[in-house]
């Protein structure tokens, strides 16, 4: 063989040597599923080279702890579903060395505890967890999710009646808290890019101990269908540069709000009082409101309340057409008729004579 030959061989075999190195690394990223008989009563599947998971009807937290023992196939998977399962406490490396980037338990029993370094694997990876529908649950532990760094999305719905050991997250965006059974929020610490909260469909008769100091970019919080008689004094103090919603609809709000209650809002701030059962409009509350909405496109949405639209809850804003203007044009009096059409034809004293007036009776 000429020495040309030779190398040109030694070329190819080369070629071919690299060739089937970047072939098997490849082959090892392929995501495959394990045996179906050895993840029962768990089904994988794949789909563009990503492996999701779904466990139903688990026994116990060990039984979900065996399926992820080796071998496994793959460890990076995306999302892990957990339902209709009986489960203890969460343990620390719960899922083993697998990692997901989504992990949903509904309708499960038994957990009343996450305990630290439950998803250990999942650290950099786990963007949302959630606890969903399971009403067997009552105190509820969540110490454990400490350590979950990157996680931007945590929801726990339709399963507590207490909700303790919240830890700070540094990167937490969205806390989903809806339809539990609490009275009062849960103390949360320092959760500095949470920007939206969802507290609704429950069973809230007072907003402490909840601070929004700790909250300093807070722009949403959603409290409709709880069982709130009143806004006391420091409720809703905002802290973050830019409030776009507060939706407190379908709450007895007759006690009234606090002149105090609400402040820190933005130009722009929806602020729902639907179904209320608000009786006034005072002053003192809704003029320091309405005076910042008004230089915005922000608006107060009344439909559904039981304000009597006379001089007595109107006659201040009817001297104000630019804060009448920021009342939604589709609120309604107790009687059904639209506010603004109602209050166009008063023929109301001066603010002075009202307050004389009101004070003889």
């Amino acid at each position: 063989m000429m020495k040309t030959d030779l190398v040109a061989a030694i070329v190819r075999l080369w070629n071919v040597f690299q060739w089937s190195i970047i072939f098997a690394s490849v082959a090892e990223t392929i995501a495959t599923c394990p045996d179906s008989r050895l993840i029962a009563p768990c089904q994988c599947q794949t789909e563009n080279n990503v492996v999701s998971m779904v466990c139903a009807n688990l026994q116990s937290v060990q039984q979900l702890m065996k399926i992820f023992e080796p071998p496994f196939p793959v460890n990076q998977l995306w999302h892990l579903t957990v339902k209709h399962s009986h489960l203890d406490d969460l343990e620390a490396n719960l899922l083993g060395d697998k990692s997901f980037a989504v992990i949903l338990f509904q309708n499960v029993t038994g957990v009343s505890k996450i305990m630290p370094h439950a998803f250990a694997a999942s650290v950099e990876r786990l963007r949302v967890l959630t606890l969903d529908s399971s009403p067997s649950l009552g105190v509820l532990s969540v110490q454990g999710i400490a350590d979950l760094e990157n996680l931007v999305d945590f929801e726990v719905t339709a399963s507590i009646d207490q909700l303790i050991d919240f830890p700070s997250l540094p990167n937490l965006q969205y806390l989903h808290l809806y339809g539990n059974r609490f009275s009062n929020p849960p103390s949360l610490p320092h959760l500095p890019k949470l920007h939206s909260l969802w507290l609704n469909s429950g069973k809230l008769v007072a907003l402490k101990p909840l601070d929004l100091t700790f909250l300093p970019s807070l722009r949403k919080i959603v409290l409709f269908g709880n069982q709130l008689r009143q806004l006391d004094e420091g409720d809703l103090h905002f802290q973050s540069p830019r409030v776009d919603l507060i939706d407190l609809s379908d709450n007895d709000l007759s006690g009234g709000i606090h002149p105090s209650a609400i402040k820190g809002i933005s130009f722009n701030t929806i602020i729902d009082l639907k179904k209320t059962n608000l009786t006034q409009l005072e002053e003192a509350t809704f003029r320091p409101i309405l005076s910042v909405l008004a230089r915005g496109a922000g608006h107060v949405q009344l439909h559904g309340t039981m304000l009597q639209c006379d001089c007595h809850s109107f006659g201040w804003l009817l001297q104000e057409p630019k804060l009448m203007a920021k009342i939604s044009q589709t609120s309604k009096c107790s009687d059904g008729v639209n506010i603004h059409f109602k209050t166009s034809r008063l023929q109301c004293l001066s603010n002075e004579t009202i307050a004389d007036a009101t004070s003889k009776q």
